[in-house]
């Protein structure tokens, strides 16, 4: 069925009074599939031919357009990750589509093993940004002393009306929009395999965050043997998984059962910055300090562009050495669209 007047989304013209949700979303490979990107139109109810649509001189952005009950979406492919590549494709955006009514970031993250009040946070969950804190953007002082700024001309804008009133809602309908996650979840199986399960209790797995992820045999490591302290880790051991380096499992942190586990749904304030957490100390110093549940790499850079948006992301690891990886995460998108008006 071709689009009509009335449903086809606005080129870079805006001669349309339609009004467009974007996605933003980053074409990750995992196991030879480009996830992030493929798992969001998997879920379009119909698509649009995008080469009918014009997009700005200069804009290089690849998208996708379709429908997603009664949204007009535009998918925005970002080829790499980080705050500079997210603002560059939100400008871009921004010049191709000019009745853009509310942005969603979505994709994958890292996540703090627990959240607000101690809730426990599991490989698949789903989080919603509340806020985002830029926890990277600050002074570094002697002695590795990070000190962050946080004055209200460094910190990044509440979300606008609209966005916090989409959040209420979303909060108020959250068994509604639980249950929505795991009704799509049904739909990629098919498309993707295991590539979005729950890997399983066996390998979801978290260290203490004291743990460190290195050498542990004197015989294949000097450096890595000596001391116990961060700097004491070889360049090789940073790109070892754990059965490579053998890691104790006595340092295994315990953790809810996940039998018969159904993905949740949480909301709460975003850590977003220009480099990947791979320190569990750090993560739970950053967590308590700033109460953030999760960690990842675009939502501040979209927000110099779009202040009207989300960040939506599933959880893939633990933000620490321990490689983990679970990438059914878009699964909340469609909800969350559903009780958008």
């Amino acid at each position: 069925m071709q689009p009509t007047p009335s449903d086809r989304p606005a080129g870079h013209n805006g001669a349309l009074p339609h009004q467009e949700i974007v996605l933003i979303s980053k074409s990750l490979s995992y196991r030879a599939l480009p996830l992030e990107a493929n798992n969001v139109s998997a879920l379009f109810d119909r698509r649009w031919d995008v080469q009918r649509y014009g997009k700005a001189t200069g804009d290089s952005n690849a998208y996708s357009l379709g429908l997603v009950g009664h949204h007009n979406i535009v998918l925005v492919h970002m080829p790499n990750m980080g705050k500079v590549a997210a603002a560059t494709a939100a400008a871009g955006l921004c010049a191709s589509f000019q009745r853009i009514n509310i942005a969603l970031v979505v994709g994958i993250c890292g996540g703090a093993p627990f959240g607000k009040h101690r809730g426990e946070i599991l490989l698949g969950d789903v989080v919603v940004s509340e806020g985002l804190i830029q926890y990277d953007l600050g002074r570094w002082f002697p002695n590795n002393k990070f000190a962050r700024k946080d004055t209200p001309r460094d910190n990044l804008p509440r979300p606008n009306p609209e966005i916090q009133a989409a959040l209420a809602k979303l909060q108020a309908e959250h068994d509604w929009l639980q249950d929505k996650v795991s009704e799509y979840l049904g739909i990629l199986r098919p498309r993707f395999g295991e590539a979005v399960e729950y890997p399983g209790a066996t390998e979801d797995i978290l260290f203490k965050s004291t743990y460190q992820h290195k050498h542990h045999q004197t015989s294949v490591c000097t450096t890595c043997s000596t001391g116990n302290g961060k700097d004491n880790i070889c360049d090789t051991a940073l790109g070892l998984n754990c059965e490579q380096l053998g890691c104790d499992k006595q340092e295994l942190v315990s953790r809810i059962s996940s039998v018969g586990w159904e993905p949740t749904v949480h909301f709460g304030l975003i850590a977003s910055g220009d480099t990947v957490m791979k320190s569990g100390e750090d993560r739970d110093a950053i967590a308590v300090r700033d109460g953030v549940i999760a960690f990842e790499m675009e939502g501040a850079g979209a927000w110099e562009n779009l202040r009207g948006s989300l960040v939506i992301k599933g959880i893939c690891d633990y933000a620490e050495m321990a490689e983990l990886c679970s990438c059914d995460c878009h699964r909340c998108y469609k909800g969350v669209l559903g009780l958008l008006e």
